[in-house]
């Protein structure tokens, strides 16, 4: 009997296992004849593993470059697989927004249909809660029978990660699977190709866990940043784009001299500081030191201190919204749209694009001069590049979104086809985009939505069109197209709000890389950072409100984070880091 994680019986009781989640036991009868199969007239050349032939001959290497990852380019698994019409696997995944608001379950999606016709295989996709995905799938790993596949992120959110969820009977080992002679073929030459993501997505003893959200290229990476009303800052005389410390507090004077209420306005204390510590040279919480590779806190560095008493300036003198702790959405949005605010930080479509096309919709209220432009991530000197601003690493571990076949699974080989088929060439197009001729059509070699997303016939608006026939705009396993962002910004100041975001910047680098704890690392981080976050908010707080002198009081709050034990967090997260460096 394998062993599983098991729950405290307080969690235990409070929720309800759904009978569905029963996996490929008891639910479906075994296929002894299913096979994946390949194509016997092409001989194989490439070097077998564990003794196995491939039925493909393989690609001729690639020379990677950094920072430029490359497409699917292999076909190398024959789909339709045969035999498997008697069984139907399971598939356990959070509901991503834009599928809910048009279908009840992804089952009823176009790109479900798609995957599941082209590669032969039925799938049953199942759903936790919407907002209840971190409870419900702790009791999922606790119950003794688990779906085929889950999608979920490994590397922290399972104590003691991959390693430990393999080690608990949940997961199972995929090195068998990508190879160059596995179902997973595809993959294994995606991962060859792109060598640095090969790292990634592995784990530290050098295996393959999951089938991993990568984001396929730079501008998938960074989708969000500062942004302002144009117009006001042209109106109030300043016209150029600001770029740093100094030229912000210049424009947001110009602003207030101007009439502007709140100058910047930020829908929390999060985005403010993601538009503004880059300047300071840190990050929230733990990151890597660009010049020396160490794992630093940002919230214990003396750029803290400065970046804390910068805010207190800009609040003092009118340029910084003080009600940033209580604001939210809807206030935020009525601020930019009315001129009551000018600039804030937000994403390039929900926020750039949604206020650009409610103002577009409605010149009697807005004007006709109602314009935006994006601004890099602020720095302290002319000229410099953005190394702590955004950003994300390929392979996407923020997402719950990487597939794991489970120790239940009957049928490995099947289900790791099934993933298998969108990281392939021919996949690859079907999972972002759709169905060739009704959802997309190349162009000059691109994939370009038709009228079918763009313009929905049935009043869609086109987030929830592209969800219905492809997985380009969520997260998931698969490979994510780059095209897919560049239709979707529409206007040319997103497209131009996404080129500054990203060409301008480097901050990858000091992002903290997928790295995974040992179980007993993460029961520490667990027991230590509770005590260490709760600080950290507070003071914050006080600091911002100007309750707090941060001058005054920084050599005691420094003090009070080592005695809670900082220390020792910076050093598992260092000695984590040292392992995936030798992966």
């Amino acid at each position: 009997m394998r062993k599983k994680k098991w729950l405290s019986g307080i969690l235990a009781i409070t929720m309800i296992v759904s009978t569905v989640l029963t996996g490929c036991q008891g639910r479906n009868q075994k296929n002894n004849n299913a096979s994946v199969t390949t194509d016997k007239t092409v001989e194989a050349t490439g070097s077998p593993e564990g003794g196995a032939e491939a039925a493909w001959t393989l690609l001729e290497p690639l020379t990677s470059t950094e920072g430029v990852n490359n497409m699917p380019r292999s076909n190398y698994v024959t789909y339709p697989v045969e035999n498997a019409e008697d069984i139907t696997l399971t598939f356990w995944m959070g509901l991503p927004s834009n599928v809910s608001k048009n279908s009840p379950t992804a089952n009823e999606t176009e790109w479900a249909r798609l995957w599941q016709e082209m590669t032969g295989i039925k799938v049953e996709f199942i759903h936790p809660t919407q907002g209840s995905e971190q409870e419900e799938f702790a009791v999922l790993v606790a119950s003794n029978s688990l779906p085929d596949i889950i999608e979920w992120e490994w590397t922290s959110s399972y104590t003691g990660g991959p390693s430990a969820a393999e080690k608990d009977g949940i997961l199972i080992n995929l090195d068998k699977y990508i190879s160059s002679t596995g179902p997973a073929a595809d993959v294994w030459q995606y991962l060859q190709d792109n060598p640095s993501i090969d790292k990634q997505v592995k784990n530290d003893s050098g295996s393959y866990y999951c089938f991993p959200f990568i984001r396929g290229d730079k501008y998938l990476q960074c989708t969000s940043g500062l942004i302002y009303r144009k117009d006001l800052m042209d109106k109030a005389g300043y016209t150029k784009t600001p770029e740093t410390m100094a030229d912000w507090t210049e424009a947001l004077t110009a602003l207030k001299n101007s009439g502007v209420l709140k100058p910047m306005v930020m829908e929390n204390m999060n985005n403010l500081m993601a538009g503004t510590f880059n300047a300071y040279k840190i990050r929230t919480g733990f990151y890597v030191d660009d010049t020396t590779g160490k794992v630093k806190y940002g919230f214990m560095e003396e750029g803290y201190k400065d970046w804390t008493l910068q805010m207190n300036d800009w609040v003092r003198a009118g340029l910084l919204d003080p009600d940033i702790l209580t604001c939210d959405r809807s206030t935020l949005e009525s601020y930019i749209m009315n001129g009551t605010g000018a600039a804030c930080y937000g994403a390039g479509g929900g926020y750039m694009g949604t206020f650009l096309t409610t103002a577009a919709s409605d010149t009697a209220t807005y004007g006709t001069d109602f314009d935006l432009n994006a601004a890099k991530y602020a720095v302290l000197n002319a000229g410099e590049t953005a190394m702590y601003g955004g950003s994300s690493y390929d392979y996407g571990t923020g997402s719950r979104a990487h597939a794991a076949i489970t120790a239940d699974c009957e049928y490995p080989e099947l289900a790791a086809a099934f993933l298998n088929f969108c990281y392939s060439q021919n996949g690859h197009n079907t999972i972002n985009f759709g169905e060739e001729g009704k959802s997309y059509t190349m162009v000059d070699g691109i994939p370009t939505y038709t009228d079918e997303v763009m313009k929905n016939p049935d009043g869609l608006s086109i987030a929830v069109a592209m969800a219905k026939w492809g997985r380009g705009n969520m997260s998931g396993a698969f490979v994510q197209d780059p095209n897919y962002i560049l239709q979707y910004y529409s206007t040319p100041q997103q497209k131009e709000a996404l080129a500054r975001w990203n060409d301008e910047s480097d901050s990858q680098k000091t992002l903290m890389p997928p790295i995974t704890l040992t179980e007993e690392e993460s029961k520490r981080i667990t027991i230590l950072n509770g005590e260490i976050d709760t600080y950290v908010v507070e003071q914050r707080a006080r600091f911002f409100t100007l309750e707090g002198d941060v001058t005054a009081e920084w050599d005691t709050y420094v003090q009070n984070l080592k005695n809670m034990g900082i220390e020792e967090m910076i050093q598992i997260y260092q000695t984590a880091l040292d392992r995936y460096n030798t992966r």
